[in-house]
């Protein structure tokens, strides 16, 4: 909920400077596909709810979403067409209605849905350049902020389509979880081992390097004990590059010739 309704203090958090509507958009993004996922855990471990319902309730995330961004005009000031969001908007709504009416065409509404969303953050991840136009990034203000944010866009969502189509397939609960929670696995460790990596800051990395120990300590119990191992190889190996790494910039400060002769 931070990320997704007071974007500008969670990108503080995570030692973002930059405060455009870009940034405000995707850390608003993220928000949404962790409360997504929030929603879902809950619905499904605590209320005990069914799968379908669980869809329908957890919708209500990224309807409202798509709301906010439409009324923060978040299309103009980007300079890209609002026909996106109003396409996933609607989306979302015959989702819950499917949903909560129980129709036919659920489950195939909601496969659809899940699929095309999740290429399209597989393809964020990969070439964030290429997606970046379409969110009206222009090379004038194309920043390693921005580049990093858009994938961690790319993440989160596509651990909830796989959490959301781990469902879909049967898979059960717990492990589906656990299969969503490898890719915030993944994500983490790309931020704290990136370029980008040494402007998270204290608090950034804190947080980056907490969730990824969670997460992975949910992968491991909700899937094996080899994905537990696997993931605490990826630990041991991004504590190693964060300890052993050095900033480009850094220079080791140089003593005056009077303090070197004394």
């Amino acid at each position: 909920p931070l990320l997704m309704f007071t974007p500008s203090l969670g990108l503080k958090m995570y030692g973002t400077k930059d405060d455009s509507p870009y940034m405000r958009f995707h850390a608003e993004g993220v928000g949404a596909a962790i409360l997504t996922v929030g929603i879902t855990c809950l619905c499904l471990f605590k209320m005990k709810l069914d799968t379908t319902m669980t869809f329908g309730l957890s919708s209500l995330v990224w309807t409202t979403e798509h709301i906010l961004a439409l009324t923060k005009k978040y299309p103009s000031k980007m300079g890209v067409s609002p026909m996106g969001h109003c396409f996933w908007l609607l989306y979302s709504l015959i989702g819950m209605y499917a949903c909560f009416t129980l129709a036919a065409y659920t489950q195939q509404l909601l496969l659809g849905g899940q699929s095309l969303f999740a290429l399209h953050n597989v393809l964020v991840i990969m070439k964030p350049e290429i997606v970046g136009k379409i969110y009206g990034y222009k090379e004038m203000n194309w920043n390693d902020d921005q580049k990093d944010w858009l994938r961690g866009f790319g993440y989160e969502n596509l651990s909830m389509c796989v959490f959301g189509l781990s469902l879909l397939a049967g898979v059960e609960e717990h492990r589906s979880l656990g299969f969503a929670s490898v890719v915030v696995v993944a994500h983490c460790a790309h931020s704290l081992v990136g370029r980008t990596s040494h402007s998270l800051g204290l608090l950034g990395s804190s947080l980056m390097f907490f969730w990824m120990v969670f997460h992975a300590s949910c992968a491991a119990t909700f899937i094996s004990t080899e994905v537990g191992y696997a993931m605490a190889s990826i630990i041991v190996a991004v504590t190693a590059l964060k300890i052993t790494s050095v900033p480009s910039n850094f220079e080791f400060p140089q003593l005056a010739s009077e303090e070197l002769t004394k």
